[in-house]
């Protein structure tokens, strides 16, 4: 017989709530699916994706994708509307910079 799992109690210190919102989905979703220490492994798997950009062996990255399919398009719905960053080269942001004229 499968425990009860208790996600709310799993939360790092570490963890932003943003992260902790992403990966506690991801556990709410599958909870019901697998044992807890699995289910622990899986979430932690998918946040060291989604937040980290890590990369494990292409058969975990597939099975992640296929497991974090709603968790994701849930987690990029909320984010539409936030600022995004955008990443410049250093030499092309020094070109910017002495291109500006002082007066």
């Amino acid at each position: 017989m499968k425990t009860t799992i208790d996600v709310d109690s799993l939360r790092t210190e570490h963890e932003s709530d943003e992260q902790w919102e992403v990966r506690r989905s991801f556990m709410m979703e599958h909870k019901d699916n697998f044992e807890e220490s699995e289910l622990i492994t899986l979430a932690q798997l998918f946040t060291n994706i989604e937040f980290l950009g890590c990369r494990y062996p292409q058969q975990t990255m597939k099975r992640i994708a296929k497991l974090a399919e709603k968790v994701l398009a849930q987690y990029k719905k909320t984010r539409e509307n936030k600022l995004k960053r955008t990443f410049v080269q250093a030499s092309d942001a020094a070109e910017q910079k002495a291109k500006r004229s002082f007066k």
